[in-house]
């Protein structure tokens, strides 16, 4: 337990990432601040994940909870570390990213350069920033940005919030939004409380099995009416027309440990 609250809580749940999971923890110990509190859930692993978890964190100076949630699913998990924040954001992670080492002092340099900003996203990369094909990306997740400034161009992630007004706006919550796509549900309850800022200094590396999701996604009309319909009409297209879509598909957030690429 750290004396005082580190500026920014970090959020990783978890399920089955023996695989991957160590890669993770190594990236984000080799952050160039220690001004972040790692919060890290188990939801209910049956591998080695958690021994792993326990090993490495017994061995690093990372400030850190590794708690357990029960209930099955993403969104569970995230609001049992959401209940443990302190600080004054929360920023979430997934146990497959890679996080570059600036990652969390860039985040906090870009809210403390945009005061009014309720977030700030990172851009998830397939290439290195140099690459071109890095550059391409970072362009277009930029150009998408300043073009739909309500819109959400970053996974749950890739995403860091003021901690209050995200509490106020309900934060991740199942009995809001059971379903999958929470990380883009959230954004319609927080596009009018201030903007998202998107930076080309401020990226990760998701791992590319995630490309392979289409079962737990939205199908290619409902991404297209995501991107035309005007940010005034987001309610309406999440409450009342993708949540009965979601419910019948059964796309609810425990789906999300039905892994295609498995």
């Amino acid at each position: 337990m750290s004396l005082s609250p580190k500026r920014i809580a970090l959020v990783l749940p978890y399920y089955n990432e023996q695989d991957f999971i160590t890669p993770t923890l190594e990236a984000i110990a080799a952050q160039d601040t220690r001004d972040f509190r790692l919060i890290i859930v188990n939801n209910r692993s049956t591998d080695a994940s958690p021994a792993l978890v326990e090993a490495f964190l017994a061995a690093s100076d990372i400030d850190f909870a590794h708690v357990e949630e029960d209930t099955p699913g993403v969104v569970p998990a995230l609001m049992r570390g959401i209940a443990l924040a302190q600080g004054e954001f929360i920023g979430f992670l997934n146990a497959d990213t890679m996080y570059p080492p600036h990652y969390v002092s860039q985040c906090l340099a870009l809210f403390d350069a945009n005061p009014a900003a309720t977030s700030v996203m990172a851009i998830d990369l397939y290439a290195t920033p140099d690459h071109a094909l890095g550059r391409k990306r970072l362009q277009r997740v930029l150009f998408a940005s300043r073009v739909l400034p309500k819109k959400c161009h970053a996974g749950t992630y890739a995403q860091s919030w003021r901690l209050d007004p995200f509490r106020a706006a309900g934060a991740f919550d199942s009995a809001i939004w059971p379903y999958v796509l929470e990380d883009h549900e959230i954004m319609v309850r927080m596009m009018d409380k201030g903007p998202s800022v998107y930076d080309a200094r401020h990226y990760c590396f998701p791992s590319t099995r995630r490309t392979n999701s289409t079962a737990v996604s939205w199908n290619a009309w409902e991404k297209i009416a995501y991107g035309l319909l005007p940010a005034r009409m987001m309610p309406w297209f999440f409450y009342r027309h993708l949540a009965g879509k979601f419910a019948r598909r059964k796309m609810l957030s425990e789906a999300l440990r039905n892994r295609s690429w498995e």
